[in-house]
């Protein structure tokens, strides 16, 4: 059985998070940040390839709207799969009210 590569796009709104993300922890640990980041690549490695790892939210609200989720440390990583690509909307602290910011 072959497997599709998908293309993994940060939109914008994931980026300037993952930016944020780095840059915060980077001021006070920057070992912490550069393992935090190798971390995020890698994730997001493995999901061009398997574009099914994430898990499903639990919110309905969630569901309808296509988004899965991949944990990285503290962190969701919430995408929508629209192959051949896979969008990734936000990355958020899992203590946030994520389902405010989706």
């Amino acid at each position: 059985m072959s497997h599709t590569k998908y293309e993994v796009r940060l939109l914008r709104a994931a980026e300037d998070d993952l930016t944020e993300i780095i840059v915060y922890i980077a001021a006070d640990r920057l070992t912490v940040a550069i393992k935090l980041t190798d971390k995020f690549n890698k994730k997001l490695a493995l999901l061009a390839n398997n574009p099914h790892l994430g898990s499903v939210p639990n919110e309905d609200s969630l569901v309808q709207l296509g988004y899965r989720y991949l944990i990285v440390g503290n962190y969701l990583i919430f995408y929508i799969i629209e192959a051949p690509i896979i969008y990734v909307h936000r990355i958020i602290h899992g203590a946030r009210n994520y389902t405010k910011l989706l």
